[in-house]
């Protein structure tokens, strides 16, 4: 790839991981984010405000299905966006809609060199076990699947969006400050109360919420005067008709 670099007379710049995962962390989830910081920290190195990401329809189509097995809603089932701007910096996916093959035929017809992670043959990761057992069985029973579940991303990050917007309108009359009012989250239909919780812990916690403690909540705020309910990094804590978030004296 330097060398690549050097015919078409740009710059090459190279960053080694270093480090491990904190325990109970999974690698590709650590990976993913160590991999980013340091494509972040070269691009800002370099003055590049655009960041190119090689993931192709076949990639978002896995995505999909790994969210599925997660559980996810709209939100994780929208997979990868084509752009988005994190830390000052535009990433872009140009290829997310194009199928892998097109990808490989521009690179054989143009004589381009590529780097084939080695780790992409590893079972012991679950995007790979689908990549290599699930996805050949699935392609083949139904030919359309990847471009279907590419469709069903696109989809699903409209939807995603509206909630977005829904629980934005329903939290200016259901939220005072940080806190969440009881009395006016009764008044929501059950599907809103849900959604509204998901946001507000999510909001808190800095994370996605737990999907056993919004159920949870879903089912005993509504006859509880006061309570607590552990939450990730800290608890919930009801109490004056009003429910907060109280972090951990530790975090």
């Amino acid at each position: 790839m330097r060398g690549q670099c050097r015919r078409w007379g740009a710059s090459f710049h190279l960053a080694r991981l270093t480090g491990r995962p904190a325990g109970g962390e999974s690698i590709e989830a650590w990976a993913r984010r160590e991999r980013y910081a340091a494509l972040g920290a070269m691009a800002r190195v370099a003055g590049c405000r655009h960041v190119l990401l090689a993931q192709h329809r076949r990639d978002q189509a896995e995505t999909v299905l790994l969210q599925l097995l997660r559980g996810a809603g709209a939100r994780g089932l929208a997979a990868m966006p084509s752009k988005v701007v994190r830390d000052g910096i535009i990433w872009c996916r140009p290829w997310r809609d194009h199928p892998r093959e097109a990808i490989e035929s521009y690179l054989r017809q143009h004589r381009l060199t590529f780097v084939d992670d080695t780790s992409n043959a590893d079972p012991r990761f679950a995007r790979n076990r689908i990549r290599l057992a699930v996805w050949p069985a699935l392609a083949q029973a139904f030919p359309q699947a990847e471009p279907a579940l590419a469709t069903a991303a696109r989809r699903a990050a409209d939807e995603a969006q509206a909630l977005r917007e829904l629980a934005a309108l329903d939290a200016a009359a259901v939220r005072e400050g940080e806190a969440l009012l009881k009395t006016a989250w009764l008044s929501l239909s059950p599907a809103r109360r849900v959604l509204q919780l998901r946001e507000a812990i999510a909001g808190w916690t800095g994370q996605g919420a737990p999907e056993t403690l919004v159920q949870r909540l879903a089912e005993e705020l509504p006859r509880c005067p006061s309570g607590r309910w552990p939450a990730p990094g800290g608890q919930l804590l009801l109490r004056r008709g009003r429910l907060g978030f109280v972090r951990s004296a530790t975090d």
